[in-house]
């Protein structure tokens, strides 16, 4: 799918492609995800140059998904068509991209000036940075294969999809109970397997976890390996799951069939360019400032997963995209 994305981008008209290269923009946007197609989207129809400089991954995280149910007006669609046409749109718009990755960001003095790993210079009287997070991940065989396929990373984007069925979290925090309980509205049976001997979640959340029915938690316990069961006599498919004892005294091993696996284990912000440039919060977000997309550079803005610590949803990117392409107008026009 993130190829086909690839595709309509590196054909589409407005395209930049060249490397080697200095250009001088009014909004240079880092990242290609919701956040950096929206601010793309709103800061060209704004009337600015507006760069999105897309990095490795253009689309984003919705690219690595399947389908996806909750963007707004859109019933049921994969994910990576819906960064297609958010992109197509933002482009008919005047809005350029450039299928390079930043990796040095001098915001010491404006126009601020980027560098890319190609070799080109962008130089920008204002930055919006949409550069996303990535789920923590377990690093396990058959973690990757199976992503979007069986393993989530979002019950409250995929917890519809395990109506009546069996699904397993990983973790024992406080987004790890939130996912088990965003799942057992739908899921048959909803397992907990936490690596210790106690959740870390707080009081109130091990209070709902402990009153809900068809969630059960399983202590002392680590997932292994993932892999896919063969289809049943109905074709139905399932994922068998590997499992060892945590305890160090028994290690036991186990496996168990279920339909679904989700992994809670937190998010990490892509800032590593920022620091000691931006502040940035203890778990590495992007500090904003007075209920705006602005950071603690003026002129330099930042939206989406790489500045949010709670809700980690698209739809949430896309509109503080909008919100940082606003806040970057009226810096421009103030300045």
């Amino acid at each position: 799918m993130a190829r086909k994305i690839i595709t309509l981008f590196a054909c589409f008209a407005v395209c930049i492609t060249h490397a080697s290269q200095t250009r001088m923009v009014d909004i240079a946007i880092i990242g290609a995800g919701p956040a950096g197609w929206s601010a793309g989207l709103y800061g060209a129809r704004l009337g600015h140059k507006t760069l999105v400089i897309t990095g490795d991954v253009p689309g984003g995280q919705l690219t690595k998904t399947s389908y996806i149910e909750n963007w707004p007006g859109i019933t049921r669609a994969q994910g990576v068509d819906v960064m297609e046409q958010l992109a197509e749109q933002a482009m008919s718009h005047g809005a350029q991209q450039l299928q390079e990755r930043v990796v040095e960001a001098d915001l010491s003095r404006r126009p601020f000036t980027l560098k890319t790993e190609e070799g080109s210079t962008i130089q920008a009287l204002a930055v919006i940075i949409a550069t996303g997070s990535n789920p923590r991940l377990l690093g396990i065989p058959g973690e990757q294969e199976h992503l979007g396929d069986g393993v989530s990373t979002c019950a409250i984007c995929d917890a519809p999809l395990y109506k009546n069925k069996h699904a397993i979290v990983i973790g024992g925090g406080d987004s790890a109970a939130e996912e088990a309980l965003q799942l057992a509205v739908y899921a048959n049976q909803v397992t907990m397997l936490v690596r210790g001997h106690k959740l870390r979640a707080s009081h109130a959340m091990q209070q709902k976890i402990a009153q809900a029915p068809n969630i059960t938690v399983r202590f002392n316990v680590e997932l292994k390996k993932i892999a896919t069961k063969p289809a049943d006599k109905k074709g139905k498919k399932s994922l068998v799951i590997s499992l060892i004892d945590s305890n160090a005294k028994r290690r036991s091993r186990s496996s168990m069939d279920v339909d679904g696996v989700f992994i809670a284990i937190g998010h990490l912000p892509n800032t590593n360019l920022f620091r000691g440039t931006l502040e940035l919060d203890e778990h590495g977000n992007i500090e904003l400032f007075d209920r705006t997309q602005r950071t603690s550079i003026p002129g330099v803005f930042a939206a989406g997963d790489v500045a949010d610590k709670r809700y980690h949803q698209a739809g949430i990117a896309a509109g503080q995209g909008i919100a940082a392409a606003i806040d970057a107008d009226r810096f421009l026009r103030s300045t």
